[in-house]
């Protein structure tokens, strides 16, 4: 949508009061749009640091999963030959049927 001559000179004179009112405000206004396509907070470093950590927790995980699912079953003991292994009996009071 294009401005019309007129929006436009009103738009300028705006601009330039606002500079002689407060030379500060209009500083950052005018550098407020420079800036949009990079972001302070991110750099390619710091991505790839995350990626980095995040490829060494998977290696773990996968590592610690590997082991527990790979060890071994506790060793039962036979019972001694000729010996059946019974399951304890519950004692039942005495008058009972």
């Amino acid at each position: 949508m294009s401005l019309r001559e007129n929006e436009r000179r009103i738009l300028a004179e705006i601009e330039r009061r606002l500079g002689e009112e407060d030379p500060r405000l209009a500083r950052h206004l005018a550098d407020f749009g420079a800036d949009q396509d990079s972001d302070p907070g991110f750099s390619a470093t710091k991505a790839f640091a995350w990626l980095v950590c995040g490829l060494i927790a998977l290696v773990l995980l996968a590592m610690l999963t590997a082991l527990y699912f790979s060890a071994p079953a506790p060793a039962r003991t036979p019972p001694p030959s000729g010996q059946q292994q019974s399951a304890p009996q519950e004692e039942v009071p005495a008058g009972t049927p």
